[in-house]
Protein backbone atom coordinates (compact mmCIF):
# COMPACT_ATOMS: atom_id res chain seq x y z
CA UNK A 1 0.00 0.00 0.00
CA UNK A 2 1.44 3.29 -0.96
CA UNK A 3 2.15 5.55 1.87
CA UNK A 4 -0.05 9.13 1.73
CA UNK A 5 2.09 11.95 0.05
CA UNK A 6 1.96 14.76 2.96
CA UNK A 7 0.74 18.13 2.04
CA UNK A 8 2.95 20.65 0.85
CA UNK A 9 1.39 23.22 2.60
CA UNK A 10 -0.97 26.14 2.94
CA UNK A 11 0.54 30.00 2.95
CA UNK A 12 -1.99 32.61 3.49
CA UNK A 13 -0.07 35.87 2.42
CA UNK A 14 -1.51 39.18 4.03
CA UNK A 15 -0.68 42.27 1.84
CA UNK A 16 -1.95 45.58 0.51
CA UNK A 17 -0.16 45.91 -2.50
CA UNK A 18 -1.23 44.20 -5.56
CA UNK A 19 2.61 43.78 -6.34
CA UNK A 20 3.64 42.72 -3.53
CA UNK A 21 0.75 39.79 -3.39
CA UNK A 22 1.67 39.13 -7.07
CA UNK A 23 5.88 38.37 -6.30
CA UNK A 24 5.09 36.46 -3.28
CA UNK A 25 2.42 34.49 -4.47
CA UNK A 26 4.74 33.28 -7.35
CA UNK A 27 7.19 32.57 -5.36
CA UNK A 28 5.78 30.28 -3.18
CA UNK A 29 3.43 28.92 -5.71
CA UNK A 30 7.06 28.07 -7.95
CA UNK A 31 7.74 26.43 -5.51
CA UNK A 32 4.84 23.77 -5.10
CA UNK A 33 3.14 25.41 -2.41
CA UNK A 34 -0.97 26.04 -1.89
CA UNK A 35 -1.44 30.40 -1.51
CA UNK A 36 -3.95 32.22 -0.09
CA UNK A 37 -3.80 35.99 -0.03
CA UNK A 38 -5.99 38.96 2.02
CA UNK A 39 -5.55 42.17 1.45
CA UNK A 40 -5.76 43.71 5.10
CA UNK A 41 -6.41 42.42 8.64
CA UNK A 42 -9.92 42.07 8.83
CA UNK A 43 -9.58 39.86 5.81
CA UNK A 44 -7.51 37.39 7.30
CA UNK A 45 -9.56 37.11 10.51
CA UNK A 46 -12.02 36.34 7.98
CA UNK A 47 -10.59 33.53 6.11
CA UNK A 48 -9.17 31.97 9.08
CA UNK A 49 -12.71 31.37 10.61
CA UNK A 50 -13.02 28.59 7.17
CA UNK A 51 -9.78 27.77 6.44
CA UNK A 52 -6.25 26.69 8.68
CA UNK A 53 -3.11 27.74 6.53
CA UNK A 54 0.11 26.37 8.21
CA UNK A 55 1.89 29.65 7.93
CA UNK A 56 0.87 33.33 7.40
CA UNK A 57 3.06 35.94 5.83
CA UNK A 58 2.17 39.08 7.51
CA UNK A 59 2.65 42.54 6.27
CA UNK A 60 2.74 45.43 9.13
CA UNK A 61 1.02 48.07 7.23
CA UNK A 62 -2.71 47.79 6.13
CA UNK A 63 -5.35 49.47 6.01
CA UNK A 64 -7.67 48.95 9.34
CA UNK A 65 -5.39 46.76 11.57
CA UNK A 66 -2.06 46.70 11.36
CA UNK A 67 -0.05 43.92 11.01
CA UNK A 68 0.81 43.31 14.58
CA UNK A 69 -2.85 43.88 15.98
CA UNK A 70 -3.70 41.15 13.79
CA UNK A 71 -0.75 38.74 15.11
CA UNK A 72 -1.82 39.48 18.58
CA UNK A 73 -5.46 38.79 17.65
CA UNK A 74 -4.00 35.22 16.32
CA UNK A 75 -2.05 34.65 19.01
CA UNK A 76 -4.42 35.45 22.09
CA UNK A 77 -7.18 32.77 20.49
CA UNK A 78 -6.35 29.39 21.05
CA UNK A 79 -7.89 28.14 17.70
CA UNK A 80 -5.09 30.36 15.62
CA UNK A 81 -2.26 30.61 18.47
CA UNK A 82 -0.53 27.74 17.06
CA UNK A 83 -0.01 28.86 13.61
CA UNK A 84 3.49 30.27 12.55
CA UNK A 85 3.59 33.45 11.70
CA UNK A 86 6.38 35.44 9.50
CA UNK A 87 6.40 39.24 9.08
CA UNK A 88 7.42 40.55 5.65
CA UNK A 89 7.78 44.37 5.52
CA UNK A 90 9.58 46.92 4.92
CA UNK A 91 9.96 48.52 8.06
CA UNK A 92 13.20 47.06 9.05
CA UNK A 93 13.78 49.07 12.98
CA UNK A 94 15.23 46.89 15.17
CA UNK A 95 11.99 47.87 17.87
CA UNK A 96 10.00 46.77 14.92
CA UNK A 97 11.34 43.60 14.65
CA UNK A 98 11.13 43.07 18.85
CA UNK A 99 7.72 43.47 19.00
CA UNK A 100 7.28 41.56 15.99
CA UNK A 101 9.08 38.39 18.20
CA UNK A 102 6.99 39.78 21.16
CA UNK A 103 3.75 39.19 20.10
CA UNK A 104 4.43 35.47 18.75
CA UNK A 105 6.03 35.36 15.35
CA UNK A 106 8.76 32.98 14.21
CA UNK A 107 10.27 34.79 11.68
CA UNK A 108 10.79 38.23 10.63
CA UNK A 109 12.02 39.54 6.66
CA UNK A 110 12.53 42.66 5.33
CA UNK A 111 11.77 44.06 1.65
CA UNK A 112 13.52 43.43 -0.62
CA UNK A 113 14.34 39.88 0.09
CA UNK A 114 15.57 37.52 -1.17
CA UNK A 115 13.53 34.85 -3.31
CA UNK A 116 15.43 31.68 -2.23
CA UNK A 117 16.08 32.71 1.59
CA UNK A 118 12.35 33.52 1.77
CA UNK A 119 11.61 30.56 0.56
CA UNK A 120 14.20 28.51 2.65
CA UNK A 121 12.20 31.08 5.65
CA UNK A 122 9.25 29.52 4.38
CA UNK A 123 9.96 25.77 3.98
CA UNK A 124 11.65 25.53 7.52
CA UNK A 125 8.85 26.99 9.47
CA UNK A 126 6.48 24.76 7.27
CA UNK A 127 9.17 21.57 8.36
CA UNK A 128 8.77 22.53 11.85
CA UNK A 129 5.07 22.58 12.03
CA UNK A 130 4.65 19.70 9.90
CA UNK A 131 7.06 17.85 12.64
CA UNK A 132 5.06 19.17 15.67
CA UNK A 133 1.80 18.06 14.12
CA UNK A 134 3.19 14.81 13.97
CA UNK A 135 5.34 14.63 17.26
CA UNK A 136 1.56 15.56 18.90
CA UNK A 137 -0.54 12.89 17.20
CA UNK A 138 2.24 10.35 18.09
CA UNK A 139 2.39 11.46 21.90
CA UNK A 140 -1.78 11.42 21.56
CA UNK A 141 -1.20 7.68 20.15
CA UNK A 142 1.32 6.82 23.06
CA UNK A 143 -1.51 7.91 25.97
CA UNK A 144 -3.92 6.24 24.18
CA UNK A 145 -1.55 2.93 24.53
CA UNK A 146 -0.68 3.83 28.34
CA UNK A 147 -4.03 3.97 28.93
CA UNK A 148 -4.87 0.47 27.31
CA UNK A 149 -2.43 -0.95 29.47
CA UNK A 150 -3.79 0.83 32.99
CA UNK A 151 -7.22 -0.86 31.55
CA UNK A 152 -5.69 -4.19 31.14
CA UNK A 153 -3.45 -3.89 34.67
CA UNK A 154 -7.22 -3.15 36.04
CA UNK A 155 -8.72 -6.12 34.33
CA UNK A 156 -5.85 -8.37 35.79
CA UNK A 157 -6.45 -7.15 39.19
CA UNK A 158 -10.04 -7.98 38.95
CA UNK A 159 -8.51 -11.63 38.07
CA UNK A 160 -6.91 -11.64 40.54
CA UNK A 161 -9.38 -10.50 43.08
CA UNK A 162 -12.17 -13.26 41.65
CA UNK A 163 -9.62 -16.07 41.81
CA UNK A 164 -9.12 -15.18 45.88
CA UNK A 165 -12.61 -15.05 46.52
CA UNK A 166 -12.98 -18.56 44.30
CA UNK A 167 -10.47 -20.11 46.21
CA UNK A 168 -12.05 -19.02 49.70
CA UNK A 169 -15.42 -20.25 48.68
CA UNK A 170 -13.85 -23.66 48.42
CA UNK A 171 -12.07 -23.79 51.20
CA UNK A 172 -14.88 -22.92 53.58
CA UNK A 173 -17.01 -26.08 51.36
CA UNK A 174 -14.46 -28.25 51.68
CA UNK A 175 -14.67 -27.43 55.61
CA UNK A 176 -18.22 -27.88 55.62
CA UNK A 177 -18.94 -31.00 53.57
CA UNK A 178 -15.87 -33.94 53.39
CA UNK A 179 -18.28 -35.79 50.88
CA UNK A 180 -18.15 -32.53 48.26
CA UNK A 181 -13.97 -32.80 48.87
CA UNK A 182 -13.41 -34.24 45.45
CA UNK A 183 -15.93 -32.40 43.30
CA UNK A 184 -14.63 -28.81 45.57
CA UNK A 185 -11.31 -30.10 44.31
CA UNK A 186 -11.76 -30.86 40.45
CA UNK A 187 -14.00 -27.49 40.18
CA UNK A 188 -11.01 -25.76 41.93
CA UNK A 189 -8.48 -27.58 39.19
CA UNK A 190 -10.54 -26.63 36.40
CA UNK A 191 -10.63 -22.82 37.80
CA UNK A 192 -7.00 -22.56 38.41
CA UNK A 193 -6.12 -23.93 35.13
CA UNK A 194 -8.52 -21.54 33.07
CA UNK A 195 -7.30 -18.79 35.52
CA UNK A 196 -3.92 -19.26 34.47
CA UNK A 197 -4.73 -19.42 30.44
CA UNK A 198 -6.28 -15.79 30.90
CA UNK A 199 -2.83 -14.85 33.07
CA UNK A 200 -0.91 -16.19 30.10
CA UNK A 201 -3.20 -14.23 27.10
CA UNK A 202 -2.97 -10.98 29.61
CA UNK A 203 0.81 -11.24 29.94
CA UNK A 204 1.25 -11.97 26.19
CA UNK A 205 -0.62 -8.58 25.23
CA UNK A 206 1.28 -6.77 27.95
CA UNK A 207 4.24 -7.90 26.11
CA UNK A 208 3.20 -6.67 22.54
CA UNK A 209 1.78 -3.32 24.22
CA UNK A 210 5.50 -2.99 25.45
CA UNK A 211 6.96 -3.55 22.15
CA UNK A 212 4.57 -1.36 21.00
CA UNK A 213 5.71 1.61 23.20
CA UNK A 214 9.07 0.77 22.92
CA UNK A 215 8.27 1.22 19.06
CA UNK A 216 6.69 5.39 19.72
CA UNK A 217 9.34 6.18 21.71
CA UNK A 218 11.89 5.47 19.17
CA UNK A 219 9.50 7.36 16.76
CA UNK A 220 9.48 10.38 19.13
CA UNK A 221 13.07 10.32 19.39
CA UNK A 222 13.96 10.17 15.95
CA UNK A 223 10.91 13.44 15.55
CA UNK A 224 12.84 15.36 18.50
CA UNK A 225 16.04 14.64 16.58
CA UNK A 226 14.68 16.28 13.62
CA UNK A 227 13.22 19.53 15.49
CA UNK A 228 16.96 20.12 17.17
CA UNK A 229 18.66 19.87 13.91
CA UNK A 230 15.65 22.28 12.28
CA UNK A 231 16.69 24.79 14.93
CA UNK A 232 20.16 24.37 15.01
CA UNK A 233 19.72 25.38 10.67
CA UNK A 234 18.22 28.21 12.01
CA UNK A 235 20.32 29.23 14.47
CA UNK A 236 23.42 29.42 12.06
CA UNK A 237 21.16 31.45 9.57
CA UNK A 238 20.41 33.99 12.44
CA UNK A 239 24.14 34.07 13.36
CA UNK A 240 25.52 35.57 9.80
CA UNK A 241 22.61 37.50 8.19
CA UNK A 242 23.36 39.23 4.86
CA UNK A 243 21.40 42.85 4.63
CA UNK A 244 21.42 44.21 1.71
CA UNK A 245 21.65 48.05 1.86
CA UNK A 246 21.16 48.17 -2.35
CA UNK A 247 22.40 46.04 -5.41
CA UNK A 248 26.17 46.90 -4.64
CA UNK A 249 26.44 47.22 -0.95
CA UNK A 250 25.60 44.16 1.67
CA UNK A 251 26.23 44.27 5.30
CA UNK A 252 27.07 41.64 7.90
CA UNK A 253 26.37 42.68 11.48
CA UNK A 254 28.27 40.62 13.62
CA UNK A 255 26.97 40.30 17.65
CA UNK A 256 28.23 38.13 20.26
CA UNK A 257 31.14 35.88 20.77
CA UNK A 258 32.48 34.58 17.47
CA UNK A 259 33.56 30.80 18.29
CA UNK A 260 35.34 28.68 15.64
CA UNK A 261 32.46 27.26 14.05
CA UNK A 262 30.30 30.85 13.63
CA UNK A 263 34.09 32.46 12.35
CA UNK A 264 33.83 29.99 9.53
CA UNK A 265 29.93 30.65 8.87
CA UNK A 266 31.03 33.89 8.57
CA UNK A 267 33.66 33.67 6.00
CA UNK A 268 31.56 31.57 3.82
CA UNK A 269 28.54 33.75 4.19
CA UNK A 270 30.54 36.62 3.30
CA UNK A 271 31.85 34.87 -0.06
CA UNK A 272 28.18 33.47 -0.63
CA UNK A 273 26.66 37.07 -0.25
CA UNK A 274 29.42 38.99 -2.40
CA UNK A 275 28.84 35.89 -4.83
CA UNK A 276 25.14 35.44 -4.99
CA UNK A 277 24.46 39.64 -5.45
CA UNK A 278 27.13 40.46 -7.13
CA UNK A 279 28.19 43.24 -4.51
CA UNK A 280 31.02 45.56 -5.15
CA UNK A 281 31.52 46.35 -1.25
CA UNK A 282 30.53 44.43 1.79
CA UNK A 283 30.50 45.98 5.46
CA UNK A 284 31.38 43.99 8.24
CA UNK A 285 30.15 45.76 11.24
CA UNK A 286 31.44 44.40 14.74
CA UNK A 287 29.86 47.24 16.78
CA UNK A 288 27.90 44.13 18.68
CA UNK A 289 31.08 41.86 18.65
CA UNK A 290 31.25 41.75 23.15
CA UNK A 291 35.27 40.78 22.75
CA UNK A 292 37.66 41.10 20.25
CA UNK A 293 40.60 38.30 20.08
CA UNK A 294 42.66 37.04 18.09
CA UNK A 295 40.09 34.63 16.44
CA UNK A 296 38.46 37.30 15.70
CA UNK A 297 41.02 39.09 14.20
CA UNK A 298 41.98 36.25 12.12
CA UNK A 299 38.20 35.58 10.67
CA UNK A 300 38.16 39.30 10.09
CA UNK A 301 41.53 39.28 7.79
CA UNK A 302 40.42 35.85 6.42
CA UNK A 303 36.82 37.41 5.63
CA UNK A 304 38.31 40.29 3.64
CA UNK A 305 40.89 38.05 1.66
CA UNK A 306 37.75 36.43 0.08
CA UNK A 307 35.59 39.19 -0.34
CA UNK A 308 38.42 40.84 -2.44
CA UNK A 309 39.45 38.19 -4.14
CA UNK A 310 36.29 38.03 -5.44
CA UNK A 311 36.37 41.56 -6.94
CA UNK A 312 34.69 43.62 -3.87
CA UNK A 313 35.63 46.43 -1.33
CA UNK A 314 35.85 45.33 2.56
CA UNK A 315 34.88 47.69 4.98
CA UNK A 316 35.05 47.05 8.53
CA UNK A 317 32.73 49.99 11.11
CA UNK A 318 32.35 49.66 14.71
CA UNK A 319 35.88 49.73 15.28
CA UNK A 320 36.12 51.68 18.63
CA UNK A 321 39.46 53.02 19.98
CA UNK A 322 39.78 49.92 22.44
CA UNK A 323 39.02 47.45 19.35
CA UNK A 324 41.91 49.19 17.06
CA UNK A 325 44.21 48.80 20.11
CA UNK A 326 43.91 45.02 20.20
CA UNK A 327 43.81 44.66 16.64
CA UNK A 328 47.17 46.39 16.47
CA UNK A 329 48.36 44.58 19.23
CA UNK A 330 47.59 41.03 17.27
CA UNK A 331 49.45 42.02 14.62
CA UNK A 332 46.19 41.87 12.59
CA UNK A 333 47.26 42.72 8.46
CA UNK A 334 44.21 44.79 7.44
CA UNK A 335 46.22 46.07 4.49
CA UNK A 336 43.80 47.03 1.57
CA UNK A 337 41.06 47.23 4.10
CA UNK A 338 39.16 50.35 4.55
CA UNK A 339 37.83 50.71 8.09
CA UNK A 340 35.27 53.31 10.02
CA UNK A 341 34.40 53.69 13.35
CA UNK A 342 30.46 53.41 12.66
CA UNK A 343 28.30 51.73 10.63
CA UNK A 344 26.81 54.64 9.22
CA UNK A 345 30.01 56.10 8.33
CA UNK A 346 30.92 52.80 6.45
CA UNK A 347 27.74 52.87 4.36
CA UNK A 348 28.15 56.82 3.66
CA UNK A 349 31.77 56.01 2.25
CA UNK A 350 30.32 52.68 0.36
CA UNK A 351 27.40 55.10 -1.07
CA UNK A 352 30.36 57.12 -2.26
CA UNK A 353 32.45 54.28 -4.18
CA UNK A 354 29.42 52.80 -5.94
CA UNK A 355 28.99 55.24 -8.88
CA UNK A 356 25.14 53.75 -9.96
CA UNK A 357 22.52 52.91 -7.78
CA UNK A 358 21.39 49.75 -9.36
CA UNK A 359 23.44 47.67 -11.48
CA UNK A 360 20.86 46.52 -13.54
CA UNK A 361 19.81 49.51 -14.09
CA UNK A 362 23.79 50.99 -15.59
CA UNK A 363 26.12 49.00 -17.46
CA UNK A 364 28.70 47.03 -15.26
CA UNK A 365 32.06 49.35 -14.04
CA UNK A 366 35.22 48.31 -13.50
CA UNK A 367 36.09 48.20 -10.09
CA UNK A 368 39.17 50.32 -8.67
Amino acid sequence: MRAEQPSPGLVLIADDVLVNLEVLSSTLESAGLEVSVATDGPMVLERLEYETPDLILLDVTMPGMTGFEVCERLKSSPATADIPVIFTTAHAEIADKLRGFRLGAVDYVTKPFARDELLARVKTQLSLRRALTALARKNAELENEIEVRAAAQADLARLADDLERRVEERTQALARAVAELERAKESLEETVERRTRELQRANERLERELAERASLEETRSALQAQIIAAQAARLAELSTPIIPINDQILVMPLIGVVDDERAQGMVDAATLGVSARRAAVMILDITGVSRVDARVSETLVRAARAVRLLGARVVITGIRPEVARELVALGAEMTGVVTQSTLQDGIAYAMSKTRAPSRRAAAPAARE
